[in-house]
């Protein structure tokens, strides 16, 4: 039987006019003596714009069954972390009973113990992302290669991969829950010293002056702007010196058809408006 050219979904020839999954028309060809090279044309064009749109439409589907796995993962968590909660306030209690003199210093390192385990919530996505290996670039203090895959994934949220760079509108459009995601990833591995939230307030605190975010951040020293490989990609580094979203190159450069300083207008102002309604344009 042969296959729709869109979808690969087989079908009897001659006996459906549409396919039943996508919808393409299956109809035969006009019946002509030749085809013109013209229609032939056109009929290639359209039907690689079906292609895209159907593959386009199956990627958001996998994107929003990814997302709902996400939240059944999280929703386990919580119950998994409740029951462990009721568990060790059931121990407590027992221990109590038995004698507390003896058991103080006991009951101390258990709560220290359960303080230290770490949460194992899956890190939320609008859109499907996979946050495994940046955090784990994190939590190694890779903190270069977690720059650049942080830039890969803004990238891919926005779906401007073979471009890359983004326009203001792609900076608009970045999901809230991704960025969100990526602030507190940076935040919790590098104790609040990097981040998006981190360079938001310097951001209002250096009055919304690009290059008085620069000097305090470290992207300028002394008057001179600095490259990508001059940076320091290290704890040490001044607070919301990462991750790096405005530039790739120099910072009084940008990456696209903004500046450095524009860009960064822009991703703040998105960051911001996670909160609130004002958007940049």
């Amino acid at each position: 039987m042969p296959n729709c050219p869109v979808c690969a979904t087989e079908y009897i020839k001659e006996t459906v006019e549409f396919c039943s999954t996508c919808g393409w028309d299956l109809t035969p060809w006009p019946q002509r003596s030749k085809l013109s090279k013209t229609y032939l044309n056109k009929e290639q064009v359209r039907l690689q714009w079906a292609k895209q749109m159907w593959e386009s439409a199956r990627d958001r589907q996998n994107w929003s069954v990814r997302f709902d796995e996400l939240q059944a993962q999280l929703q386990q968590s919580a119950i998994d972390r409740t029951y462990l909660q009721s568990q060790l306030e059931w121990v407590l209690y027992r221990l109590e009973q038995l004698n507390p003199e003896l058991i103080s210093s006991t009951l101390l390192r258990l709560e220290e113990k359960i303080g230290a385990i770490p949460d194992q919530t899956p890190a939320l996505s609008e859109v499907g992302m996979d946050y495994r290996q940046l955090t784990k670039l994190l939590e190694t203090g890779k903190w270069r290669k977690a720059d650049e895959h942080t830039w890969e994934i803004l990238l891919q949220i926005a779906l401007r991969q073979e471009e890359g760079w983004l326009s203001p509108t792609d900076i608009d459009n970045l999901p809230c829950t991704d960025l969100r995601t990526i602030d507190q990833l940076w935040q919790h591995h590098s104790s609040g010293r990097f981040g998006l939230s981190v360079q938001q307030q310097v951001w209002e605190s250096a009055g919304s002056e690009y290059t008085e975010l620069c000097d305090r951040i470290g992207w300028r020293v002394k008057n001179n702007w600095k490259y990508y490989e001059e940076l320091s990609f290290s704890n040490n580094s001044p607070p919301g010196h990462l991750p790096i979203t405005p530039w790739r190159r120099r910072a009084c450069y940008g990456a696209g058809k903004l500046t450095a300083a524009e860009s960064f207008a822009c991703m703040a102002s998105r960051f911001a408006a996670c909160g609130n309604t004002a958007f940049c344009r």
